[in-house]
């Protein structure tokens, strides 16, 4: 790999320009691993995506849920 860091997976809670709430849930496109890292690198990194997507998109889902609710009565 090239560069020093890479984000694998990444979940934020933002407040957009216009004030409203929203959260993100990121990933390293699994198409692209195996060009980017190494051979003894790409199981583990997938993995680690796959894994913690199971645990991230439920939290994402549900807070998005209750955010969205909470908009429409603000």
């Amino acid at each position: 790999m090239k560069n020093k860091e890479a984000n694998l997976i990444s979940f934020k809670v933002l407040i957009t320009a216009d004030g409203k709430l929203i959260t993100e849930l990121s990933e390293f496109p699994l198409e692209k691993i195996n060009k980017t890292f190494t051979i003894e690198d790409r199981q583990v990194i997938k993995t680690l995506i796959q894994r913690a997507k199971v645990k991230l998109e439920p939290l994402h889902v549900e807070l998005q849920k209750e955010l969205d609710a909470l908009q429409v009565i603000i």
